[in-house]
């Protein structure tokens, strides 16, 4: 088992408890719903929607953070995250925010948290799939299967590169490392999808806009 795992990724703090009704509130959406459900991770939020006791403490963590009632939280707020008892931390959020944040705002509303809850989600059980022996670190080959296993279908030079650059230790991926990989690589997906609205699986990118995709994925 991994250090600090629960399969209840708030029952160790993640949320304040709550004994009563959940609060509802009127959010501003920015991000249109057309748009949102053009995303590759619509899909997330709609599976956990059909989960209404999941849903309902994800919607309870988020107002407690959304402590001005703006309808959003900023990488600060989700860096309190406890996620299967792990906490993201600012850098992780910072990553992993950008994203699901199709507007640029700095903040994700409720649709695009519960989208990023449900991916991470995704992420741990490809983690924990690929690594068969639990040793708590992913090898290339391990690491090969568990991209593939989180959606990301990827050729073995582009993962090599992967592991060169997270790969910190030499010892292989930790679940903190994948993590990170796999929010570059989330953020690498939405940038295309927003640069290919008619989903063509082509972009074409000036200079300057290359070099603004640069420098969100760094």
């Amino acid at each position: 088992m991994y250090p600090g795992y629960n399969p209840n990724p708030y029952s160790t703090g993640g949320y304040p408890g709550s004994t009563g009704p959940v609060q509802t509130t009127t959010t501003v959406t920015r991000t249109t719903t057309a748009a949102f459900n053009n995303s590759w991770y619509a899909p997330y939020y709609h599976q956990i929607q059909q989960n209404a006791s999941q849903f309902n403490s994800l919607q309870y963590w988020f107002q407690s953070v959304d402590r001005d009632r703006s309808g959003s939280i900023s990488a600060n707020e989700l860096a309190m995250v406890q996620f299967y008892g792990r906490p993201l931390g600012f850098p992780c959020a910072v990553k992993i925010l950008r994203a699901f944040d199709q507007d640029r705002s700095g903040s994700i509303d409720f649709r695009e948290y519960v989208a990023l809850h449900g991916f991470l989600q995704t992420i741990s059980s490809a983690f924990m799939m690929a690594d068969r022996d639990r040793s708590g670190t992913l090898d290339p080959t391990e690491i090969f299967t568990a991209l593939s296993g989180a959606g990301f279908l990827l050729t073995q030079p582009t993962v090599i590169s992967i592991c060169r650059r997270y790969n910190n230790t030499g010892m292989g991926l930790s679940f903190d490392s994948f993590l990170m990989a796999a929010a570059h690589l989330a953020i690498v997906r939405s940038i295309f999808q927003w640069n290919d609205p008619m989903r063509s699986g082509r972009v074409t990118l000036t200079y300057d806009q290359l070099a603004n995709i640069t420098i969100e994925t760094l």
